[in-house]
């Protein structure tokens, strides 16, 4: 069995970046693509760490828990994720965190709450 690796996997618009455990950085670049729907060769990967032998994993996603295995600090918990591994610090895709945002703005022009709890994406008042 390959040996698996923690890869830090960006594309360019960098709407979904995040993790990926694979066994090489072409094999990352792949599944990211693949999982989120990118364009073959869109994706860029980055090698941060060597799994240790008593971790188990499978390639994909890695879980909250396999990231604090590894050392990895949430430095932020919720959208957009910003976690720090070795000092370096990773901010995760702000696609779901833009998404949720343009829905509160939605919300507010129908007189509703901003239900996501997001701030306003512009300065004028609805």
């Amino acid at each position: 069995m390959e040996h698996m690796k923690l890869y830090w996997v960006t594309t360019e618009d960098h709407h979904e970046d995040w993790f990926i455990i694979a066994s090489s950085e072409k094999e990352a670049s792949k599944l990211h693509e693949e999982f989120e729907g990118y364009n073959y060769g869109s994706a860029s990967s980055q090698e941060i760490l060597s799994i240790p032998d008593n971790i188990s994993v499978e390639a994909g996603w890695p879980s909250e828990e396999i990231l604090l295995s590894v050392g990895a600090i949430f430095i932020k918990e919720d959208e957009p994720r910003i976690v720090e591994i070795n000092g370096q610090q990773f901010i995760e895709g702000m696609l779901e965190a833009h998404i949720k945002e343009i829905d509160d703005d939605i919300f507010e022009l129908l007189g509703e709450k901003r239900l996501n709890q997001t701030k306003r994406t512009d300065q004028t008042k609805h």
